[in-house]
């Protein structure tokens, strides 16, 4: 856990990252890993005894980072990044995440201060520090992002409402946790749209019917009063009755929070039992 100082403990409100710091600061985590081999996989070498050795991205990564992402001006970093808006630079901390690895027999190659190399590289532990590294500068930026698990850079949940993104497996994953999963990948996901986070919300809405299909329900009222919401505000339905103008942003929030709340206190309750 980084240490927090005393401006942080105390209190004091302290500046975000804005977008040129962000840059700023991708690159120097992005050089410290290049540093240590974690895209020696990818980019391949060049050794003063065996001359090019070519990596997962071929003889020409330029063009290689073009065909997967289908955007020019992105490799390599260290010319381009200066001129990346926000949505290259997401794309480019995503794209790294599917090619990242850590180094297992890393060496020193001393004729002609060749430089470090490596043969046998871990994937999953090169995504680890990758992620953990990007989740430290992102979380800084505006309101708050980070980098899933899968590799997609989603909205921070508001300060107080992390606990409820804790996953709890129950025995119908199919019905249940895929749903969940999915419901909430969608919402978080950075730029996501009004229809895509209202079909999150819809799919949270399933999930909680379903529980009461099968006896997991809240309290009569409470219960009642969701699905009032869910059934008449525009979510679920689509006809001249539903309610639909309100302030979509705001109220989506609200509702995703509170059904995804909801359905972690119903499978707490179920897994008690």
């Amino acid at each position: 856990m980084a240490k927090k100082y005393y401006a942080e403990r105390t209190g004091a409100k302290l500046e975000p990252l804005d977008f040129e710091s962000l840059k700023k600061v991708f690159l120097l985590e992005f050089e410290e890993l290049e540093k240590d081999c974690y895209f020696q996989e990818a980019t391949g070498y060049k050794c003063v005894d065996r001359g090019i050795i070519s990596g997962i991205w071929g003889t020409d990564p330029e063009e290689f980072f073009f065909l997967k992402v289908r955007l020019r001006n992105l490799w390599p970093i260290r010319k381009y990044v200066h001129d990346y808006d926000e949505q290259m630079l997401f794309t480019v901390i995503e794209f790294l995440y599917d090619y990242v690895s850590e180094p297992q027999d890393k060496w020193y190659h001393k004729w002609d201060e060749c430089g470090f190399h490596s043969s046998v590289y871990d994937k999953e532990k090169g995504k680890a520090r990758y992620r953990a590294e990007m989740n430290k500068i992102l979380k800084d930026y505006k309101a708050g992002y980070s980098l899933s698990e899968t590799g997609e850079i989603q909205e921070c949940p508001p300060t107080g409402l992390e606990t409820v993104f804790e996953e709890i497996k129950t025995s119908d994953p199919k019905n249940i946790d895929d749903r969940i999963r999915v419901a909430i990948a969608k919402y978080r996901r950075y730029s996501a749209t009004m229809d895509e986070k209202k079909d999150a919300v819809r799919t949270l809405g399933d999930v909680l019917e379903y529980l009461k299909k099968e006896g997991i329900r809240l309290p009569t009222k409470d219960d009642s009063d969701l699905f009032n919401i869910l059934n008449s505000f525009d979510i679920r339905h689509h006809n001249r009755e539903q309610k639909g103008e309100y302030d979509k942003e705001i109220w989506y929030d609200w509702l995703f929070y509170t059904l995804l709340s909801s359905i972690n206190v119903l499978l707490k309750f179920k897994n008690k039992k």
